[in-house]
């Protein structure tokens, strides 16, 4: 409900902020759509090995897939698959389509415009990655701010939000997984 509610949300300001278009920002570099969504497929794929080699090498990664596991126990395929679609388009819908795009053409002017947009989005998008416990979730936080500046980049190439929510997905549903199957069985009971 709430990604259905974030991607409403984005929908209503960019009618109320002059009819921005949350989908479709531009077509100035003219790239195809199967070509957007390969370049979002490559890079959650590389994301995805990325976090897999943080967590076989790094304490830090781990202590952070202990924390998510705990917190959310064993993920199915079909679980996975939900959060990681609804995810993708609403946080996507929202932060590039709406909020870059806002920064970008409404808020900032000059020749920096849409780099600014781009960072005050990424900026806000890792603020709002912030856990509970945020000395252990810290790293999500960081990782969260690096890959909104991807995803942005990739929306201010392609001028669409095909390219950032193949990416978000990808990441989220192989991560989700991955954290399931190594830390799901952490999760306390919680009617014990």
């Amino acid at each position: 409900m709430f990604y259905i509610v974030l991607t409403g949300a984005a929908l209503l300001l960019a009618h109320w902020f002059g009819g921005l278009d949350v989908f479709v920002w531009h077509n100035a570099n003219d790239t195809p759509f199967h070509l957007d969504a390969a370049l979002g497929a490559l890079v959650g794929v590389v994301f995805v090995g990325v976090s897999s080699l943080l967590d076989r090498y790094t304490e830090w990664s781990r202590e952070l897939g202990r924390e998510f596991g705990r917190t959310l126990g064993q993920v199915s395929m079909s679980q996975a698959f939900v959060f990681a679609l609804a995810s993708g388009i609403g946080e996507e819908v929202f932060f590039r389509g709406f909020l870059q795009q806002l920064f970008s053409g409404l808020l900032f002017d000059g020749p920096w415009a849409d780099w600014s947009g781009l960072i005050f989005a990424s900026l806000i998008f890792g603020m709002l990655h912030i856990g509970p416990n945020l000395k252990k979730i810290w790293p999500w936080t960081i990782m969260a701010v690096i890959l909104g500046g991807v995803f942005g980049a990739m929306y201010l190439y392609t001028g669409n939000v095909l390219a950032p929510i193949v990416a978000h997905f990808t990441i989220n549903f192989f991560n989700l997984q991955s954290i399931g199957r190594q830390y799901g069985h952490l999760k306390q009971d919680e009617s014990a």
